[in-house]
């Protein structure tokens, strides 16, 4: 019969001893040390004391003495409960029966589980649209992977399913001949997908769209590219959102007590780095400078967004890092722009980590966000909701404007500068400021820091500027400036060069060309940085690489 036990657990443990700041031993006297009286370390920790004790929790072995001990409870009594129900279940398992418990739930299709699913998604007040997307994709590997019941749930069937998702060359549909119209039922047929996937595909892409009697109609060549796109198979990354959702519907149907165990927990995501799609891009400062001075003198009107509008919204995404559908949620009362640093704050249930995110504003946001403040109406959406379905189309007419391109030759393929690639850009500028990661990871509110090192890109000059500050390895050889160096004791080093100098030697290198400021802006003049401080930055004597490039002023002129 089994029983419950409790495992040897192995610590390691720093005593009355005094610690560094660099978390070592040291003497008492060391600068900067701190007694330790008792703290528990890693492995390997220099003076720590190996420490073996009883675990506090009860364990057990439902499947046999050589199974892996599971872990039950910290109560003996509870953890004997439990061990009895895994053993029961283990034996139903063995025998190639069903749990009475989880039997009636077997009976029925997955398809009614799905809806309970949809249910219990919309009682957690997650949005419609986030719902409708897990719920179909969900839906899509069922019928996709022929799954009528619980007990048809294979996870080798998913992966099959997965890998013909992925396989390109698929035939496209011939078009009829002569039709150059289509509307988006024929088009959903056509491609075999809904006709909200075509809806989202026409948004995407932003493609050509024309109107008839109040209906959207695409041209032949979009249809075409849209065949074409269909063509390639699906992503990657799209095969690890359907992995993820399965997994998330499995794992609901063993926490309600569907079933006894999930059978796809052995899915494994794929790599998505060897089949990116859509790579974001983030935008240099001279990008972003000029996208904000086009865009605010803008006549153009974007859903019901004028100029002004999409400038200071603009400019609260590279401020804040905020995603679209966050800013779509802010009000006046979001701002605390006089506290001490001004911040703006986030409700959790528009969050995506679903957690209260009071953010820290840059002072030139704060200041140009509280003239722009001023004359909204408390309890409104500063910007509405309109914009945030289209905010890729949105930002890529103001990118045209200023003329900027959206989508760049990449490593890795094309780069794309959709309203995303604000975030980018946000974490990216943090990055070259000198912010550290775990600090970028805190202001994005990335559970991981692996998620923040994907949006901060390196170039290659900042690289360089990385590579320039290793110590000189090469020694010096014979000659006079050898023996110079020598003579001086400055001989295997590097000097730092490409600092601001204290005269005037063409510092207007630095400003931006004119064909980007404003015409009529009397502050125009003002756009060298250094100049503010009575300092001008000379870059002839160096190259471009070398320059130190300043963060952008977003409320410039």
């Amino acid at each position: 019969m089994a029983s419950v036990f409790k495992i040897t657990v192995v610590q390691y443990w720093l005593r009355n001893v005094w610690i560094g700041p660099d978390g070592a031993p040291c003497p008492k006297d060391t600068p900067g040390a701190k007694f330790i009286q008792s703290r528990k370390v890693k492995a390997g920790t220099l003076g720590a004391v190996k420490v073996k004790k009883k675990s506090g929790r009860w364990y057990g072995r439902p499947a046999g003495r050589t199974s892996k001990p599971v872990s039950l409870s910290t109560n003996k009594t509870a953890a004997q409960q439990l061990l009895a129900d895994l053993v029961k279940k283990a034996e139903f398992a063995r025998a190639g029966l069903m749990d009475p418990k989880f039997e009636e739930h077997a009976r029925r299709p997955l398809a009614e589980h799905l809806a309970d699913f949809r249910r219990e998604l919309q009682a957690r007040d997650r949005s419609p649209e986030y719902v409708r997307l897990v719920t179909s994709r969900v839906q899509a590997a069922l019928e996709g992977c022929r799954f009528n019941f619980i007990a048809d749930l294979s996870a080798s069937r998913v992966m099959d399913w997965l890998a013909e998702l992925r396989q390109k060359g698929e035939a496209r549909a011939p078009l009829p001949k002569g039709q150059e119209l289509f509307t988006l039922k024929e088009i959903a047929t056509l491609l075999d997908i809904t006709r909200q996937s075509v809806n989202d595909a026409i948004d995407r892409h932003v493609l050509t769209v024309v109107w008839e009697k109040n209906r959207r109609l695409l041209p032949r060549a979009a249809v075409e590219f849209l065949q074409d796109r269909r063509a390639q198979g699906a992503s990657v990354q799209t095969t690890n959102y359907y992995i993820s959702h399965l997994k998330s519907f499995c794992h609901w149907l063993v926490v309600d007590e569907r079933m006894a165990s999930n059978p796809l927990v052995r899915l494994k995501a794929g790599n998505v780095e060897i089949d990116r799609r859509h790579d974001r891009r983030d935008l240099e400062a001279e990008e972003l400078w000029r996208l904000l001075d086009v865009t605010r003198g803008s006549a153009h009107t974007f859903r019901d967004l004028d100029g002004r509008d999409r400038f200071h919204l603009y400019a609260t995404a590279c401020g804040s890092g905020f995603r679209a559908a966050a800013l779509a949620s802010l009000t006046p009362e979001s701002f605390d722009l006089q506290g001490d640093p001004p911040t703006v704050t986030l409700a959790a249930r528009k969050n995506k980590s679903r957690k209260l995110k009071v953010q820290p504003l840059p002072l030139d946001i704060a200041e140009l966000l509280g003239t722009y403040l001023a004359d909204k109406p408390p309890g409104k959406f500063l910007w509405g909701k309109r914009w945030q379905p289209l905010a890729a189309e949105m930002l890529r007419g103001d990118l045209e404007a200023a003329g900027i391109p959206y989508i760049v030759d990449g490593p890795d393929g094309p780069l794309f500068a959709d309203f995303h690639a604000l975030r980018h850009t946000y974490l990216t500028l943090g990055a070259s400021a000198g912010i550290d990661l775990r600090t970028l990871q805190e202001l994005a509110g990335h559970s991981k820091s692996t998620l923040t090192e994907r949006y901060s890109h390196r170039r290659l000059h900042d690289l360089a500027g990385a590579v320039e500050k290793l110590p000189n390895i090469i020694p010096p050889g014979e000659g006079p400036q050898a023996e110079a160096l020598r003579a001086t004791g400055t001989e295997g080093r590097r000097f730092a060069h490409g600092f601001a100098h204290t005269t005037d030697l063409g510092g207007d290198s630095l400003r931006l060309p004119e064909s980007t400021i404003a015409t009529g802006n009397e502050n125009a003049t003002g756009r060298n940085p250094l100049s503010q401080q009575e300092v001008e930055a000379g870059c002839d004597s160096v190259t471009a690489t070398e320059c130190e490039r300043p963060l952008p002023d977003l409320n410039r002129g």
